[in-house]
């Protein structure tokens, strides 16, 4: 097998309407059989079309004004074929957002009402019911479905009314992404999903009075040993009735098995998520998410004992970050 990879990328910050930093880079990498030979070569084509996409971007950029917000391009060619992303982070506050040049007016407007409300209340999220909102259930179900299925984890029964696909792919049969990427040319390309998009036939969809219904993810993870998913929640809120607060951050854990139980509906059309860094083993890629409202019960009493052995045996020993999503942050792959 003969694989030749080639990048530029050009990755710039900025804080109050002015430049931080900006790096551009650039790289090769030729596949041969097992063997894989990676330099930092500069491909002037890659490099001239990476800085004509990054002032288009860069123009997005100053019209959002003095929002901490970080702009990456990357142009690359394999095996012959030139493709070009642009992506954009915006921070708010504490939390951020991952979107494209084209959506970005309208998430960070979004973003900003969505920080524009306190937060009043604290929540349990195995309390009660849990409506995803605003594609947000794309998050779930990346960490439930599509990292099992990268794992190759065995199937398990989910609703039968759920879909959960990556480009052809069926997540939910265990399936793994049928697309090899890489973080950049140094890296080992893995199965990795690109698009994630939830879809519903029929599905049951009954709206309860008292539910937390979720906004924004800060971030998530999948522990391929216990099958364990964790979700830190950043924007939802607590509804009881005609009553609405919006509730602290919090977070949710479940094995995927538990929450495969507790999907009791959906509505609607997929929504696109704005948001989905994935990482795992190091390489941070982006991940177009869909998803319609979804319905979460609560998980049964024996998630609330395992959450108590897991905290026990987290203070005993701390392994190394599962691959999973991460949020934007100082220092990493967003702000």
């Amino acid at each position: 097998m003969t694989n030749d990879y080639a990048v530029a990328s050009r990755d710039e910050l900025w804080s109050g309407g002015a430049p931080v930093e900006s790096r551009l880079s650039h790289g090769r990498a030729l596949r041969r059989g097992d063997e894989i030979t990676a330099d930092d070569a500069r491909d002037d084509e890659l490099v001239a079309r990476c800085e004509a996409r990054f002032a288009e971007l860069r123009a997005v950029i100053e019209s959002l004004g003095p929002l901490r917000q970080r702009g990456v391009v990357e142009v690359v060619r394999e095996d012959g074929v030139i493709n070009e992303t642009s992506t954009l982070t915006i921070a708010y506050g504490a939390v951020s957002i991952v979107t494209m040049p084209e959506h970005a007016h309208e998430d960070a407007a979004m973003l900003r009402a969505l920080m524009s409300v306190p937060a009043s209340v604290s929540v349990n999220a195995h309390e009660h019911p849990i409506v995803w909102r605003r594609g947000s259930a794309a998050v779930l179900f990346h960490e439930a479905a599509g990292h099992a299925a990268e794992h190759a984890h065995a199937p398990i029964e989910w609703p039968s009314w759920l879909r959960v696909t990556d480009g052809d792919v069926d997540l939910l049969a265990g399936k793994p992404p049928s697309a090899l990427r890489r973080a950049s040319f140094r890296d080992v390309p893995l199965p990795r999903m690109q698009k994630l998009v939830v879809a519903h036939v029929d599905a049951p969809f009954v709206l309860p009075e008292t539910r937390i219904e979720v906004h924004l993810v800060a971030g998530g993870s999948y522990e391929p040993l216990t099958e364990e998913v964790t979700l830190r929640i950043a924007v939802a809120d607590l509804i009881e009735g005609d009553v609405v607060r919006r509730a602290r951050p919090f977070e949710l854990r479940a094995s995927r098995r538990e929450i495969a139980v507790s999907v009791a509906g959906a509505s609607g059309e997929a929504e696109r998520y704005p948001g989905v860094i994935c990482s795992r083993e190091g390489q941070e890629l982006v991940v177009g998410s869909y998803a319609p409202v979804v319905i979460l019960l609560p998980p049964g009493e024996g998630a609330a004992e395992r959450r108590m052995r897991g905290a026990a045996d987290s203070e005993a020993y701390s392994p190394s970050p599962s691959p999973g999503l991460r949020p934007p942050s100082p220092g990493g792959r967003g702000i």
